[in-house]
């Protein structure tokens, strides 16, 4: 992950794949999807990690909808 690299809220991530940010909470702690925590413990998600995860578990992307 490059240090200039925005990272993704919990909701941001979630809305990106169209689940509640308490699933993708409950998958970090699985470990099935990489994150970082800050040092105040919020978790932050690389758009790359989450664009895996959708491919992966096949949701459609929503940030496409909008033309849908």
């Amino acid at each position: 992950m490059g240090m200039n690299q925005r990272l993704l809220t919990i909701s941001e991530a979630a809305r990106r794949i169209g689940v509640h940010a308490n699933t993708l909470r409950a998958w970090a702690d699985k470990g099935l999807v990489k994150h970082v925590k800050t040092p105040t413990g919020y978790r932050r998600f690389s758009p790359e990690e989450i664009e895996r995860l959708r491919e992966e578990m096949g949701f459609e992307s929503r940030e496409g909808k909008a033309a849908a």
